[in-house]
């Protein structure tokens, strides 16, 4: 993701809101713009009530901190050889113009942003524990999908494994949703656990071309730092999977 869902513990007519978002796009411009203009001084982007008196600030989004605390913190994350060729392909299928030297996608193909949220979750959010969830497990580990629901509150016993076809009229929206609204179910075999790069590498030639190939190899290196320091956090299950 490049993954990071939030998920809010205040109930409302005995249920929970879910809100999912890509870390990137709840960042601060200050923190977005740094990546493009490393010597520029910007200063950070607060929403706020408008009616309320300011709150602390302290967080790498444009989102007050007390926001952000009401909340249980949940990063979905995915290997990044197989999350930032995705968020190419969806940007490609929107925006003709979108390419690894494109700033809009450039920015997406990191996972930087997930670690500095996660670590701040971490040193700030007290009870609110920072829980990770990998999409391998998601798609092969049910106990830890229970393990996850257990530790955030939700109910294990309303997971989903199957579900209806769905159709999405907004174009944009529809690029990012193809695959889960095409499917009725989790779709096994898509797992990282036997990645080679290599190989994808060349899938990525005959797809993006030879020049986006090299630069998405780099990303992918760039990034692994982050994924592994996300992944060794991640949700396990407290017992063996069915």
């Amino acid at each position: 993701m490049l993954g990071s869902p939030i998920a809010d513990h205040n109930l409302l007519q005995g249920k929970q809101a879910l809100i999912k978002e890509h870390t990137m796009f709840l960042l601060g411009p200050d923190k977005l713009f740094a990546t493009l203009y490393t010597n520029d001084n910007v200063e950070p982007l607060v929403l706020q009530h408008r009616d309320e008196p300011q709150s602390a600030h302290t967080n790498p989004t444009s989102l007050p901190d007390r926001f952000l605390l009401s909340m249980q913190p949940i990063f979905q994350i995915r290997h990044p050889a197989l999350m930032f060729p995705s968020m190419l392909r969806a940007q490609s299928n929107v925006m003709e113009d979108s390419n690894t030297r494109h700033p809009r996608v450039f920015c997406s193909l990191t996972l930087r942003h997930s670690r500095a949220l996660y670590d701040w979750y971490l040193h700030n959010g007290g009870e609110r524990i920072p829980r990770v969830i990998d999409a391998d497990d998601i798609m092969t580990d049910h106990a830890a999908i229970r393990q996850l629901c257990i530790e955030t509150g939700l109910d294990p016993d309303a997971i989903q494994y199957e579900w209806e076809e769905q159709h999405e009229g907004h174009r944009i929206h529809a690029a990012f949703l193809s695959t889960i609204n095409a499917s009725t179910g989790i779709v096994k075999g898509l797992d990282a656990r036997s990645l080679d790069i290599g190989d994808e590498k060349v899938k990525w030639k005959a797809e993006f071309g030879d020049e986006a190939a090299e630069d998405m190899a780099k990303f992918v290196h760039d990034a692994m730092p982050d994924y592994e320091y996300l992944l060794s956090r991640r949700t396990r299950s407290k017992q063996p999977s069915p």
